[in-house]
């Protein structure tokens, strides 16, 4: 079943022999779960150091010391995180393609890219090849004195799209939105003009004497005693 579901070239042969075979059909369907959870699986930082690195050559690196080349990997790593080894790797095909590329892309550049990418991975394949056999022979079973209809090209890309889609639905990728809407920037109050902190802030530092009272202070004291007297 495996040479079907992953070398076959032809989407429309490959879902029409195993919808045909009781064997194949039935492996097919137990295999779906597995198949679809490899084609959602998000690429490890391992693999996007992989993708990434085997375009060093086309597009050659500067020296970096250890804590530049952390630097450099973490910001892959993090707009990267939560799509698939596939989605990367076309990124990275329609960026290199690109006749105005010069430079390796920028993070959030090749996530973009990934994400526009409608090319499937062999995993999302075999998944997409699986379910079209088994509604396929499904339909077969409910009507079989008539024609069987076959999915057209365009019905299999329809159902790799799908499976597509259902990355941002992925808990990775929820958790993935999540972090980046937690990093937006809180309000802060309005700073005084001419200073650094807020009053709130300066007078609650001033009270524990880590700083010196501000000028305007002293001033306004001191003209406060003057009326008294």
């Amino acid at each position: 079943m495996a040479s079907w579901l992953l070398d076959e070239t032809i989407d429309a042969k490959a879902i029409d022999v195993i919808a045909k075979s009781d064997i194949l059909r039935s492996e097919a369907s137990m295999a779906m779960p597995a198949l679809r959870a490899a084609a959602l699986r998000p690429a490890t930082e391992s693999e996007v150091r992989d993708i990434i690195g085997s375009r060093f050559a086309t597009y050659p690196q500067p020296e970096r010391d250890t804590g530049e080349t952390a630097a450099f990997w973490g910001d892959y790593f993090d707009a990267l995180g939560g799509l698939t080894p596939a989605q990367i790797e076309a990124g990275m095909k329609a960026h290199v393609a690109d006749p105005k590329s010069e430079f390796l892309p920028k993070p959030g550049r090749l996530a973009d890219l990934a994400r526009q990418s409608t090319s499937p991975g062999r995993w999302t394949r075999a998944y997409t090849r699986a379910r079209a056999a088994v509604v396929q022979s499904q339909a077969m079973e409910q009507k079989p004195s008539e024609p069987v209809v076959r999915h057209s090209p365009d019905e299999v890309r329809a159902m790799v799209a799908e499976t597509l889609a259902a990355l941002s639905e992925t808990p990775t990728a929820k958790a993935l939105a999540a972090r980046k809407a937690a990093r937006k920037p809180t309000p802060s109050a309005p700073l005084p003009a001419g200073s650094h902190m807020s009053a709130s802030m300066r007078a609650k530092l001033e009270a524990e004497g880590a700083i010196l009272p501000a000028p305007h202070n002293q001033n306004h004291e001191h003209r406060q005693h003057g009326a008294a007297a």
